[in-house]
């Protein structure tokens, strides 16, 4: 899936018009970006795709035989799936900051999925310090990143 995926986004890319009527050159080109990540897609997914293949062909799995890998539960995938659509519907775009509302996501993110066993091992208020400052770290990192390397204006 991740092979196709980024392939596809390579050829997109590829056919994107890349603005030379306005006096952009290769290095500008709207496709660029999607055209690298589509290639690093295609490459990583391939990567695994041979590893998986190697792996069933020398442990002989099947698909029918169950295996002992230990998924996630449904409930922390509908929790995580819930916390990116209040990220992306809700704090993004919406009067929030940009860095304000992906510092609240990534925080809320972290204490969320380690309150857990924080509580097991009694450091909340240390987790909760930690989450806040992994917050704080990564939304200047990628505010910077995108406005001063990327030259995107965020909302």
């Amino acid at each position: 899936m991740w092979a196709a995926f980024g392939c596809l986004m390579t050829v997109l890319s590829w056919q994107m018009d890349r603005m030379t009527s306005q006096g952009a050159t290769l290095h500008t080109a709207p496709g660029l970006w999607p055209g690298i990540i589509g290639v690093v897609l295609a490459t990583l997914g391939g990567m695994l795709m041979v590893r998986s293949w190697r792996r069933a062909a020398h442990i002989g799995w099947d698909a029918a035989q169950e295996d002992e890998t230990d998924y996630a539960p449904a409930r922390s995938f509908a929790l995580a799936v819930a916390l990116f659509m209040i990220y992306a519907l809700l704090l993004v775009g919406r009067g929030v900051p940009f860095w304000l509302g992906t510092a609240i996501f990534v925080s809320a993110f972290i204490f969320v999925f380690q309150v857990a066993g924080r509580k097991a091992s009694g450091g909340i208020a240390r987790g909760a310090i930690v989450a806040l400052a992994c917050g704080a770290v990564t939304a200047a990192a990628v505010t910077y990143l995108f406005e001063h390397v990327f030259y995107v204006r965020l909302p």
